[in-house]
């Protein structure tokens, strides 16, 4: 794979460059099919059919990646080393949770740091000792459980303010939520194959998270060597409010997919 692509688009950061704006021209052509979003100039959201085929179409992305994070995985953890360690607002934080974690490279990077963690993700695929099966909108975890929570899949999330609403319900009073997200769509990063929410750019996503009162921004800053300067982490600290637990008619975690015998 890795030759067909010097092939196709050439070598070094060049090539890597070409590959890249292919892939975005062949994202914004899917971006503007209509029906396939409901975009409303701010906030774009994928149209499903239901909550179950969110989860399922999710939970099939794992299947194309597996293979390249696996290739990257030593490369992308001193990456997630690098970024946590100069991360002041996670130095503190002895739990962490990260959301989305597929095969858990941050996880495995939080815990050489010496952090408390798990992640959770809709398909973490078979024996894997860092993330457990878990859907961020229901999350299976206390009240106030958990001092940081990191993820880097805001854009596939299917309704953010649920999300909001379970990060904030299990932080602790002083705890942060750390995001990496992409730049918005009208900044030159289309969503792809498995997004499901798109924003305009960066800061409206950072208002329409702190809109709810729930979050205040306390750091923003770019990512050393993210390609082509895409990415941007943003912490938020949890303002408290009066604890409000998960609602006995409110919809649980769903179960997680048993084996075939």
């Amino acid at each position: 794979m890795k030759l067909m692509n010097i092939l196709k688009y050439g070598p070094g950061e060049r090539g890597r460059r070409r590959k890249r704006e292919k892939m975005f021209q062949a994202y914004a052509a899917q971006f503007a099919e209509l029906g396939a979003w409901a975009n409303d100039g701010a906030l774009a959201r994928r149209n499903y059919a239901s909550y179950a085929d969110y989860l399922a179409h999710q939970a099939q992305k794992l299947d194309g990646v597996a293979g390249r994070l696996k290739e990257r995985e030593p490369r992308d953890l001193a990456q997630f080393k690098r970024r946590f360690q100069s991360c002041p607002w996670l130095g503190g934080a002895r739990t962490v949770l990260c959301l989305g974690a597929r095969l858990g490279t941050e996880v495995c990077a939080l815990r050489e740091l010496g952090h408390f963690e798990v992640g959770i993700d809709l398909n973490p695929g078979p024996q894997n000792t860092s993330v457990m099966y878990g859907d961020f909108h229901n999350i299976a975890f206390p009240d106030a459980s958990a001092d940081a929570i990191y993820t880097n899949a805001l854009d596939h999330t299917f309704d953010l303010d649920r999300l909001i609403g379970e990060v904030h319900r299990v932080l602790r009073p002083d705890g942060v939520f750390v995001a990496d997200v992409t730049i918005g769509f009208d900044e030159g990063y289309p969503p792809g194959e498995f997004e499901s929410l798109a924003w305009r750019d960066t800061a409206t996503l950072i208002e329409r998270w702190c809109e709810s009162g729930q979050f205040t921004v306390k750091q923003s800053r770019g990512l050393a060597g993210a390609a082509s300067s895409l990415w941007q982490q943003v912490v938020f600290g949890r303002v408290s409010l009066q604890p409000v637990s998960r609602q006995a008619d409110e919809p649980q975690p769903a179960a997680a997919p048993t084996a075939a015998p």
